[in-house]
């Protein structure tokens, strides 16, 4: 009996214990934080049953997707992406009473209101994440209370994704205010031009899918540090300007309807370069074999008017080359330059007028893991023998589909029937 109560006796001090150290490790929270984020839930409806305010309580023990300061109880990160809520956002929202605000995502919600000038308040603020909700219309020619023609307010935010919504008209010139911003996401929203300054601490711009029109903004030359810039499926004109050509590490212009290229590229860190389908004319840049981290290189559906770039085989890490649809001619082997594209995974020339026979060291597999991806030569002028090597993919279990033109005599090791691995979805195309 003695032995039952000192057991129960034990319990009953270890759970208290557990209680009064929870209770001790919990973070303090001002009431009128609470009652703010409350205000804050009640502005919107809830579109589902498993939103993260459904644990929002004022006698709550803890608050899903929120985070308080230790010292001074104040909300410091709101976390509310995929909420399911909807409805509008509007000037006297509660969420601007949250003045500690450090990171704050509202993405991938259904808020459709025009965004307002009173995220400005948020003077703490460092991330801000509203992208795919329904925000139209144009950006406020402030985002304060107080103007920012007069002052700086959010000197901290440094990342900043309004993409995927529904705001148009030039992107405004608020934005060169901010000293510390470094990654702003402004792609798939109607925004049809940039303003005449951008902030120099950029690093990543990322603006595909609006409405630019007109050539390419000598703004976008200020940023002393841009890496990552993604200008593609807009309506650019003209040429890509050279200061673009020498500090990028990614640089996507595609689906535009630029001319021509810098003749001159010296960047060493450029990984990513993709330019196709616009109406680019002209030589391939002779000057992209400085560009020593090239990976991918994309020219598809332009004017390009060249012979087989067999230059680029001194780049050390190219995995994927894509020139079809160009005016590229002559053969693709020439005994000055065997084929030694090392790291190449990727190698699409079709619809080109290359003509001549196919090198039998094309298709020769590399180690395990590190074979061709896809292959397309088809829509040229090839003639001669289908290379024996083809038939070495068999090795790697992966589908071969010819089509025979005037390319003849397949070499009888060529597979005729393989299945594919989904681990390999490879193609080959041969076809004239």
């Amino acid at each position: 009996m003695t032995l039952h109560v000192l057991s129960c006796l034990f319990i009953c001090v270890f759970a208290l214990s557990f209680l009064v150290t929870t209770l001790v490790s919990l973070p303090s929270r001002r009431l009128d934080q609470v009652e703010s984020l409350l205000a804050f839930k009640n502005e919107f409806a809830l579109s589902c049953n498993k939103s993260v305010t459904n644990s929002w309580s004022r006698d709550a023990i803890s608050f899903d997707g929120v985070s308080f300061d230790e010292d001074t109880g104040g909300v410091t990160e709101l976390k509310l992406r995929g909420a399911c809520l909807s409805g509008t956002l509007d000037a006297n929202s509660s969420l601007f009473r949250l003045h500690q605000l450090k990171h704050l995502d509202l993405s991938l919600n259904n808020i459709s209101s025009s965004l307002p000038g009173e995220f400005g308040r948020l003077t703490e603020l460092e991330f801000l994440d509203l992208h795919q909700n329904r925000f139209t219309e144009e950006l406020p020619s402030s985002i304060s209370s107080l103007g920012l023609a007069n002052a700086t307010v959010l000197t901290k935010l440094h990342f900043l994704d309004i993409s995927n919504n529904s705001l148009q008209g030039k992107v405004p010139g608020w934005l060169s205010n901010f000293p510390s911003l470094t990654a702003i996401n402004l792609s798939r929203n109607s925004f049809d031009s940039f303003p005449n300054n951008i902030p120099p601490t950029v690093k990543y711009l990322v603006a595909s899918n609006n409405n630019f029109t007109g050539e390419i903004p000598l703004s976008l030359c200020n940023p002393r540090n841009l890496l990552v810039l993604d200008l593609s499926n807009n309506s650019l004109t003209g040429s890509v300007p050279r200061c673009l050509s020498d500090k990028m590490t990614v640089l996507n212009l595609s689906h535009n309807n630029l001319t021509s290229l810098p003749d001159t590229f010296s960047n060493s860190s450029l990984r990513l370069l993709d330019v196709g389908d616009n109406q680019i004319s002209g030589k391939l840049p002779r000057s992209l074999v400085h560009c020593k981290s090239l990976e991918f290189v994309d020219v598809q559906s332009n004017r390009i008017s060249d012979t087989f770039p067999f230059w680029l085989e001194s780049l050390p890490n190219l995995k994927a080359l894509i020139l079809r649809s160009n005016r590229f001619y002559g053969p693709i082997s020439s005994p000055p330059y065997p084929f030694a594209f090392s790291k190449l995974i990727i190698i699409d020339i079709a619809g080109n007028m290359f003509d001549g026979s196919l090198p039998p060291n094309y298709f020769v597999v590399k180690q395990i893991g590190e074979s061709y991806s896809f292959v397309d030569f088809s829509g040229n002028r090839f003639e001669g023998e289908i290379p024996e090597s083809i038939g070495l993919l068999n090795k790697s279990g992966l589908k071969i589909s010819i089509i025979n033109g005037s390319v003849s005599k397949v070499s009888p090791c060529r597979p005729q029937s393989v299945p594919v691995p989904k681990t390999s979805p490879v193609q080959i195309r041969l076809s004239i």
